[in-house]
């Protein structure tokens, strides 16, 4: 089955400048949307998922465009595989599993750089997806997950769609981060 890349999130997009360079992680990394677009701008990327196709996908079109980016499978809900200060970057979008926030802050060296956005609890209120509110930050709940990191950029509230043919009053609420890891 032939999946159609899409382009990076405008989160990633937008501070890229400001990232480190080196080792990437991109957890949840899904297709890799993401990950292609750091490897394309000289990461060595480590991508993490559960879905068998995804990591696939992945891997095929890495070894032929010749990208730097491995995908593995793990199971999201009990580890990320990686060991302490590995990673000068390590990126997460639209996945929260609150047990692996610690594994995902340790897993950055010092001065790495965490960039995280997913649903804002407004996203179920509003619209009743996802359909769990475990998968939703609360306010201010992942400001608070990284108060030991210094915090670049926070949001938290609706963005417009990616889709620009889409009306923008059906964006997506979100909570996003930017934070450097300093101890």
């Amino acid at each position: 089955m032939e999946h159609r890349s899409q382009s990076p999130a405008p989160l990633l997009l937008r501070f890229l400048p400001r990232l480190p360079k080196g080792k990437a992680l991109d957890f949840a990394s899904g297709y890799g949307r993401n990950a292609f677009f750091l490897a394309s701008n000289g990461y060595a990327v480590e991508g993490f998922d559960r879905n068998d196709a995804a990591i696939a996908f992945c891997n095929e079109k890495a070894r032929k465009e010749g990208h730097s980016f491995t995908a593995h499978f793990t199971d999201l809900e009990k580890e990320v595989p990686s060991k302490e200060e590995t990673y000068d970057v390590a990126t997460c979008f639209y996945y929260l599993d609150r047990k692996i926030i610690s594994k995902l802050k340790q897993s950055l060296k010092i001065g790495g750089m965490i960039v995280y956005e997913t649903f804002l609890i407004d996203q179920h209120r509003q619209y009743g997806k996802p359909s769990r509110t475990e998968f939703c930050w609360e306010y201010n709940e992942l400001l608070h997950h990284f108060s030991d990191f210094r915090i670049l950029f926070y949001h938290e509230g609706m963005i417009p769609p990616e889709d620009e043919n889409t009306p923008s009053e059906n964006g997506t609420w979100v909570a996003q981060l930017i934070a450097e890891r300093l101890i």
